[in-house]
């Protein structure tokens, strides 16, 4: 059974976002939006960690927070705060209420995960990546298009790494060597084109298949994006299915030279 997270926090938006990102990492999650919904819930669910909103309606995140601690089956679980108060005035103050974390708004995925993986370790979850499964890297600059991606890869048996620019690109290519890179072209520090070019120069990369996914006209990207190397373009919003056959049939082919 994957961990369980109780993700306390009453904006609509925040609390779907995070909820997401915490399933996509493979935990199961629970989900309140006031103290009195957020206790129940926790005696219901037993998380294993809980993270915490501070500003909420019928009581504040320290009230939430005393009642936990009071409660003999809650007074152990694990309490990250995540809140837009200001850190120099709370976060010593939550921490001394018994947080193990302090994370400040906006929200930080990779920030977010690893303070949640520091208490309750990703290995124990479900949806963690099978030893061996192969490895895609999305280079793509919006937060909820790479997020949204991840979800659909990985719960094809696909493992992930990402990039949000031309600049980060490079460095985790050569560091996670994917097996497919799905590349968006309008990136931030250089257009996709300039960046595929790179990676066809490179000897690590030269021979890593590369799906173009982009919002840019095909009448004038499709294929140029081809001639440059990629071996198959779509325009977003990609069909599932059809993305999903394109990165089995260019993984499932040998690669020249290999």
């Amino acid at each position: 059974m994957s961990p369980k997270i109780l993700v306390i926090e009453d904006d609509p938006v925040t609390r779907r976002i995070i909820d997401v990102q915490l399933r996509a990492a493979g935990y199961e999650t629970a989900l309140a939006f006031d103290g009195m919904t957020a206790l129940r819930t926790a005696q219901k669910e037993r998380p294993d960690l809980v993270i915490l909103d501070l500003g909420l309606p019928g009581g504040d995140g320290f009230n939430v927070m005393e009642r936990f601690k009071q409660l003999t089956p809650l007074s152990t679980i694990p309490i990250i705060v995540f809140s837009a108060r200001d850190p120099a005035q709370y976060k010593e103050r939550a921490l001394n209420a018994g947080a193990v974390a302090f994370l400040p708004k906006p929200l930080d995925n990779e920030a977010l995960l690893a303070a949640v993986r520091s208490q309750v370790p990703a290995g124990a979850g479900k949806g963690t990546e099978e030893a061996g499964a192969k490895k895609i890297l999305i280079i793509e600059d919006d937060a909820d298009t790479r997020l949204a991606l991840s979800i659909r890869l990985k719960a094809s048996g696909y493992a992930v790494a990402l990039a949000a620019d031309s600049a980060s690109a490079m460095g985790v290519s050569l560091r996670e060597k994917p097996h497919l890179i799905l590349l968006d072209l309008g990136l931030p520090g250089g257009d996709g084109f300039l960046l595929m070019a790179r990676l066809k120069q490179h000897p690590v990369l030269e021979r890593t298949p590369i799906i173009v996914l982009t919002a840019l006209d095909p009448a004038a990207n499709k294929d140029r994006s081809l001639k440059a190397g990629a071996v198959a373009f779509f325009s977003k919003p990609a069909d599932n299915q059809e993305l999903l056959a394109a990165i089995q049939d260019a993984i499932s082919k040998p690669r020249e030279g290999s």
